[in-house]
This record gives C-alpha cells, structure tokens and sequence, in this order.
C-alpha cells in the first residue's frame, strides 16, 4: 500500500468548517496507460546435443555453448546479457517390442540474451546459429525506461481518479475535497509483446528471420478515497446524502 499526493493538485477545498456529522466518503479507481516503442528484446536461444554416453553429450554441449557466445561477443553483445535460464540431461531411449532400451544422453542448454540495439536482432540470430545453436523458443519486446515510464503512468491514473471523483460530486451534489485521504497503489502491467519461436539451421542460412516488434502497454491503476461535503456542487444538483456511522 502505498500514499501519493501528485504535484497537480492546486486550491484544495477548505474542510476545516466540517463536523464529524457533516462529511462522507467517496472511493473511485483511476487509470493510467502509457504506449511506447520497445527498445530492446530479450531472445532464448538454444543447443541440443545429444551422445551414448552424458559425458560425451556434456562436453560436444559446451564446446557448441562457448562459441555461440563468443560470436555474440564479437558482433558486441556483451557476455553480461547472456545468462543461462535453463540446462538439462536427459535419457534417450527407443521402444522396441515393448521394451525401452537407453540409447543415449541428450543435453540441452537455454542461453537467455538481451539484444540492447534492435537493429541487431537478426545478426545475433545468424551468428548464434552460425555457431551450432540449433533450437529457439521465444522473443520479448521490452523498454529500458519501464519505471520511469510507469511513474508517469501512476500520475495519469491519479489524475483520472481525481476527475472522476470531481464529476461524481458534481452529479450528486456534493462538494469534493480534491486532497485524497487514502490512496492504494493497484499493481500496475507491463505488457510486452512475447512471441513463441522455432527455426532450423538450414532456414536461418538463408538469412535473418524477418521480426517485427509492435507497441508496449505500461498501465497503472489507483484506488483513492476523497471526503466531500454536504451542499450544492456548480451544478446545484440537491442530493440526499447517508453519512457513515
């Protein structure tokens, strides 16, 4: 739970006048969306191997592994947005006549990488598989600017719950003190385009997969409570106001 007072709050209505008897509360969400270009992607890229024996398997995996990265590192990805997200072992067998036999060991291993500079996605597509990676999962569009981004956001959400909570005094007649007493920070979204991926060595020779990224939603959401007054708003609309107890 957080409590925000926004900066665009000016010429507040003056309560000092109010009895306990005299003042209610309103409570009204409000919402805030920011649409912007992703900056950035983060792709899972990956390697297969597979051997008879773990060890065999392990090691092709990892000789594969290191000059993946080390291509990436020579078109400028630096190796601290490379990470590991997942590594595997795991028996092969082949189903005959009712009996499974071990025939081998696979090894799989999930390189996690940032690609800072889209214009590069392609590359780091055509010089990971260039390399021996073999599978690919899935591609996410981001923002580098994300919680400056979602602070703006957090505003505009204020801002709407203010209004709304001025017009819904303007409706039933009531005056509207446009300080919150409470506000609730409402977990905001972030909604990156993700999209699932799969390629081949001899597709990828061909030359880099086309890949558009398309907009990224940041959206913030409040709940705030607002005291009002018993009277006439601008509109003079009387209402007949219940009082909590």
């Amino acid at each position: 739970m957080s409590y925000y007072t926004p900066h665009y709050f000016q010429s507040p209505v003056s309560m000092t006048r109010m009895t306990s008897t005299e003042r209610g509360r309103l409570t009204v969400e409000g919402n805030g969306k920011i649409t912007v270009s992703p900056d950035k992607a983060i792709i899972q890229i990956g390697i297969v191997t597979e051997s008879k024996d773990a060890e065999s398997a392990q090691s092709q995996n990892a000789l594969i592994s290191n000059n993946v990265i080390s291509s990436l590192n020579k078109i400028s990805i630096s190796s601290d947005d490379i990470n590991t997200i997942s590594y595997t072992i795991q028996p092969v067998y082949e189903f005959t006549d009712g009996a499974s036999i071990l025939t081998g060991y696979r090894v799989q291993h999930i390189l996690e990488i940032t690609v800072n500079d889209l214009e590069k996605l392609g590359s780091v597509f055509e010089a990971a598989v260039a390399a021996g990676a073999n599978i690919a999962e899935n591609i996410r569009f981001d923002v580098s600017t994300r919680e400056i981004l979602y602070q703006k956001a957090l505003q505009q959400a204020m801002k709407n719950a203010t209004e709304k909570a001025i017009k819904l005094g303007e409706q039933i007649g009531v005056l509207i003190n446009n300080i919150p007493v409470k506000v609730t920070e409402i977990s905001g979204t972030l909604s990156p385009r993700q999209l699932s991926m799969a390629f081949s060595t001899e597709s990828i020779s061909q030359g880099a997969p086309p890949i558009q990224s398309n907009k990224i939603e940041i959206e913030a959401k409040v709940s705030a409570v607002f005291q009002y007054l018993r009277g006439q708003s601008q509109r003079g609309c009387p209402y007949q106001i219940i009082y909590p107890k």
